[in-house]
């Protein structure tokens, strides 16, 4: 499996999820009444806040998704695995051009305790601080990669 495989599969299992959105009184009725409510009846529904919201009914499904255990650092124990996994997010968060947080960014992604930011770290302080040296390697591979990638991108123009 890939990175972006695994990330795709988490939003399909996500959208899977019984949440709707609403963002108006018109949405949020009609969201009501599509599931068999007035729009009084918010006894019946969770508020999760950015115009989402489920059934109290649903909360146990909610429950067990955001409970699910986290596969990402055993994933991460592939190398290719992870090469993928900071390239991904390299271009993701825009590295080229984020130069003074770049890497504070993309191990903060990474990274179940938030990195301290500092002007002087790297991805070595920030992976070495949160106990993950084994992720070193293959974030300096990833980070080849993307400048070599982007190297190639500037010559074609």
């Amino acid at each position: 499996m890939t990175y972006e495989e695994w990330k795709d599969t988490r939003q399909k299992e996500f959208n899977s999820l019984p949440i709707f959105f609403a963002f108006n009184n018109q949405q949020f009725k009609e969201a009501m009444e599509e599931r068999g409510l007035t729009e009084n009846d918010t006894d019946k529904i969770y508020k999760i806040g950015l115009g989402g919201y489920y059934l109290r009914s649903d909360a146990q499904i909610i429950r067990d998704f955001i409970n699910m255990p986290n596969m990402l650092p055993e994933l991460m124990k592939d190398h290719e695995f992870a090469v993928g996994a900071f390239l991904y997010e390299m271009q993701n968060h825009e590295y080229a051009i984020n130069r003074y947080q770049r890497d504070f960014d993309v191990c903060d992604y990474f990274l179940e305790s938030e990195p301290e930011f500092g002007d002087n770290k790297d991805y070595n302080d920030y992976l070495k601080e949160a106990g993950h040296e084994e992720w070193i390697e293959p974030y300096r591979e990833a980070r080849q990669k993307y400048f070599e990638i982007e190297r190639e991108e500037e010559t074609e123009i």
